[in-house]
């Protein structure tokens, strides 16, 4: 910042000393100068950076949320970039008090959720007409982490795929990110109590599925 000053503002604010025959510097000039500094840069090009210094630090954390939900390591990836997209276009309504990532989290969850709705309602158009494919199953990066407590990553995915999208997102959520209860049911649109009864049914699956196979549950 100080090398900044000395190149770019010093040279500025004197030269306007010197033009203006100033006899000395006051605080209302500095201010002035200040204002007049930071007009350059236009509210478009504040929102870009800040986007994209959004993106550099939590691409991954947001990845790994829509992927939770849809199963699907492209998906995934389409459902990320329109989150940042959305981010974009909705940054004013982003308090800059507040952590950057539950929001951004609170996007990622609404955009996966819509596609996957979106995703049913092709699936059962193409069903009607008789032309289903069988869907492959598939990974992608992140997803063997998913769910910290798992011990057993091929069986703890498929535990999780047996799951609703919404309740594998609350588990990420809570187990990987550590939200409360409140915090998850405002990024799902629910309320607390629900996402209590929600994880609990999860973690009961979960020990059913590794009970089954005769092995230990992993701790919740």
């Amino acid at each position: 910042p100080n090398q900044i000053n000395n190149v770019l503002a010093f040279p500025g604010v004197f030269r306007g000393l010197l033009d203006a025959k100033a006899n000395d510097v006051t605080t209302e000039m500095l201010i002035k100068a200040a204002e007049a500094i930071a007009s350059v840069v236009t509210d478009e090009q504040l929102r870009v950076d800040a986007v994209e210094r959004a993106y550099r630090d939590h691409a991954d954390d947001v990845y790994r949320v829509a992927y939770a939900i849809l199963r699907d390591p492209d998906g995934a990836m389409d459902a990320t970039h329109d989150a940042f997209a959305q981010a974009f276009r909705r940054w004013e309504q982003y308090d800059t008090n507040r952590p950057v990532r539950p929001w951004l989290h609170g996007i990622v969850t609404h955009v996966a959720l819509d596609a996957l709705r979106r995703r049913r309602v092709r699936v059962k158009a193409i069903d009607a007409i008789g032309r289903v494919q069988a869907v492959q199953p598939s990974t992608g990066p992140g997803s063997e982490e998913m769910v910290r407590h798992v011990a057993d990553r091929d069986l703890g995915q498929v535990a999780m795929g047996e799951l609703k999208p919404d309740v594998r997102a609350a588990l990420v959520l809570r187990h990987y990110y550590g939200y409360d209860y409140a915090e998850i049911g405002t990024l799902l649109g629910t309320s607390s109590g629900t996402v209590g009864s929600t994880l609990s049914r999860a973690h009961a699956a979960i020990r059913r599925r590794f009970e089954a196979q005769g092995m230990t549950a992993p701790a919740t």
